[in-house]
């Protein structure tokens, strides 16, 4: 059969026709807005924008969404089909606080003027109920909706803040009070909401109820949001975190699954309402819906635009709302707990909202936008750009700037290691072989470890059974070339291309030093090689198993699964870049000297976590020694290689029950991801020379 005839290619293609026909591709602007999404995707970074840039270009985009409408709101959107829609109150009321900060911004002017007429909009549609009415005004003026009024009252409450008008502090107050007239006992509103189906997103309409209680100290405010807390509270799943309802549809709610937007707009709302309530018990639970999320963020290395209960990707791109959103949550954790590596997790969101955003376009209603989703045509606000994701964002990188500040004002940790794990000296004194194990080493063909291994254990006579190489496989050469076309574009692919194998230029050459690579080093000791496609398939556990090991070591290899685990008689050794139990992960070395925390290594067996496995010994280092993290990382390194040598001499001197293992509890650690490149020139600047 012809694949190109085939129900799923066909399928394809009729997306795609159906994609570039509501995009209005036939018009040369739109045309090159829907290429910039398939390729040169890190267009924006390539050309060296900072943050004040984006804000700008968002604050610019907002500023035009106001201008294209008449009323003094704010168009909800930009949409490719159809051009601006109509003013959405919603968020012209919560847009009205972003305004206030934009007007302290230098270079931004009018951003006063602007919430002025997003107030006078407001107010000229509050309904005599005291409510706001829901949708677009284009859409509705006269049916009131729970979650818009609530919305609202944000931006009223600011602007009282901001302005001491009394005409927002009675319109917030007439809108409260309607809000309670319409909330069920149990704290639920099941009226005059969306798909008449009470929804756990609901938790960012009554925080802003608590806030204007807190703000008037209006006892039943507050209390209507405690009523409406404790059903959110109920509706957190106690093993990972998710609250349910947090989908838009019944259909959402019954698969338990929601786009991020929803999941923040339930973890921000239920953090807010907790911290004005002071109820623990909900701060605990929106940090551990948080912590679930950006778990999937630091492993993806970026945000799927629709999760289910166990925080897994459900969808093929991003809301970028939704990431802009959890940024902002990450930053308001961190200056509660000072745990920096809820900024990694914000920087890292932003990094890829900034991506999405429009900064070069021949479209100009486009120019500073961003997109409801990544790419355009994802499945939220499919083809358009939402006021709401420019709002979220400019909120995230001002977020971004108060907590970099806060970061550089750091305090050191005051974390010790447990006193029960072993801190043998370096340089053990030679002692009687007690029967020495069967020592195997996994490996790679790029590694140095074996190399650096048999350099510091060669002195005491250190000769292992084998050396199990896996071979990795490179990405097939078209996956590479469309990975460089996504991201770097035609003239950043083409560039690449130039600079390798261009006449006159030398090719880039490998710096790993050939004689230390794992095979040069077997050949030339005499060691016994054995190759395999991978350690974690059948055929190489089995070839591991004939080997018969007391002890493996992992010395550069890959992952290592459980069945290859249960292999060797005493266990799989693996030497670690950071002092367990607190510091597992990656670029524990980094995340050690950021935090002022002890910098060290460790030596453990595996198990089937992420470096919790019984730790066999630690050894700290003096961070004050090196002058940046590339001499960091040298100095543990090294002092890592030097551990797993003396580990290794005690086992075969005196036996493995000479070092008695530390069990971990799970409690006693935090896992740690790649660090951002901004937190590591904080960290840089920190250990460079002074005077």
């Amino acid at each position: 059969m012809d694949p190109s005839s085939s129900p799923s290619t066909l399928s394809a293609l009729r997306k795609l026709a159906r994609i570039a026909f509501d995009a209005r591709a036939w018009r040369p602007s739109h045309a090159r807005v829907l290429l910039g999404e398939i390729v040169g995707k890190d267009r924006n970074a390539a050309a060296g924008y900072t943050d004040h840039d984006h804000l700008m270009a968002a604050a610019q985009w907002l500023a035009q969404a106001q201008d294209a409408m008449s009323d003094g709101g704010v168009a909800g959107r930009f949409s490719l089909r159809t051009g601006w829609t109509s003013s959405y109150p919603e968020t012209t009321g919560y847009l009205i606080p972003t305004f206030l900060e934009l007007a302290k911004e230098p270079g931004l002017a009018g951003f006063n003027e602007r919430a002025a007429r997003a107030m006078d909009f407001l107010l000229r549609l509050q309904l005599s109920s005291g409510a706001f009415p829901g949708g677009e005004v284009a859409e509705n003026t006269t049916s009131p909706s729970v979650f818009n009024s609530a919305q609202i009252i944000c931006g009223l409450v600011a602007w009282h803040r901001a302005t001491n008008d009394q005409r927002a502090l009675h319109a917030a107050v007439r809108a409260a009070n309607w809000l309670l007239e319409v909330q069920d006992a149990d704290g639920v509103w099941r009226r005059h909401i969306y798909g008449d189906a009470p929804t756990a997103y609901s938790a960012h309409a009554s925080c802003w109820l608590a806030e204007l209680g807190a703000y008037v100290g209006e006892q039943r405010y507050l209390d209507g949001a405690r009523r409406h807390l404790h059903w959110l509270l109920g509706l957190a799943d106690a093993e990972t975190g998710w609250f349910d309802r947090a989908g838009f549809s019944t259909q959402d709610h019954a698969a338990r699954v929601s786009v991020t937007h929803t999941i923040a707009y339930t973890i921000w709302g239920v953090l807010m309402t907790s911290e004005l309530l002071g109820d623990s018990n909900g701060i605990a639970s929106a940090e551990k819906a948080a912590l679930g999320v950006a778990r999937r963020l630091e492993l993806d290395r970026g945000l799927p635009g629709l999760l289910d209960w166990r925080w897994r990707g459900r969808g093929t791109y991003a809301c970028v709302t939704g990431s802009a959103q959890m940024a902002l949550i990450w930053l308001r954790m961190y200056e509660r707990s000072r745990d920096a590596r809820l900024i990694n997790s914000a920087l890292l969101a932003i990094d890829t909202v900034k991506r999405s955003q429009a900064m070069r376009t021949g479209l100009k209603e486009t120019r500073g936008g961003l997109p409801g989703s990544d790419p355009v045509w994802g499945d939220y606000i499919h083809l358009e750009y939402p006021n709401w994701a420019a709002k979220f964002f400019i909120d995230a990188l001002l977020g971004k700037r108060r907590a970099l500040m806060l970061l550089d004002q750091r305090e050191p940790i005051t974390w010790s290691p447990p006193p029960a794990i072993a801190r043998p000296d370096a340089g053990r004194a030679a002692g009687a072989r007690i029967g020495a194990p069967r020592v195997v080493l996994y490996s790679a063909e790029e590694s140095v470890k074996v190399s650096q291994l048999l350099a510091v254990c060669g002195s005491w006579g250190f000769r292992p059974l084998a050396v199990v190489v896996e071979h990795r496989r490179d990405a097939p050469v078209l996956a590479r070339m469309r990975e460089r076309l996504r991201r770097d574009g035609f003239r950043g692919a083409w560039q690449a291309f130039a600079r390798r194998f261009g006449r006159g230029r030398p090719r880039e050459t490998a710096a790993l030093d050939h004689s230390t690579r794992t095979r040069a080093v077997c050949v030339r000791e005499g060691i016994p090689l054995v190759e395999v496609e991978s350690l974690s398939d059948e055929a190489g556990v089995t070839a591991v198993r004939e080997l018969q090991p007391d002890i493996a070591v992992h010395a550069g290899a890959g992952i290592l699964r459980r069945d290859l685990l249960m292999v060797p008689r005493i266990g799989t050794l693996n030497a670690h870049m950071g002092v367990l139990p607190r510091y597992r992960g990656m670029n524990v070395a980094e995340w050690a000297a950021l935090e002022g925390g002890p910098v060290g290594c460790s030596v453990h067996f595996i198990d089937a976590g992420i470096d919790t496995g019984p730790v066999l010994a630690i050894r700290q280092v003096d961070p004050r020694s090196t002058r940046s993290v590339e001499e960091l990382r040298a100095l543990v390194d090294e002092q890592q290689i030097t551990l797993l040598g003396d580990v290794l001499r005690i086992f075969c001197e005196s036996g493995p029950k000479a070092l008695t293992p530390y069990a971990q509890a799970p409690e006693e650690g935090l896992q740690f991801f790649r660090m951002h490149a901004e937190l590591r020139g904080t960290l840089e600047r920190g250990l460079a020379p002074t005077g």
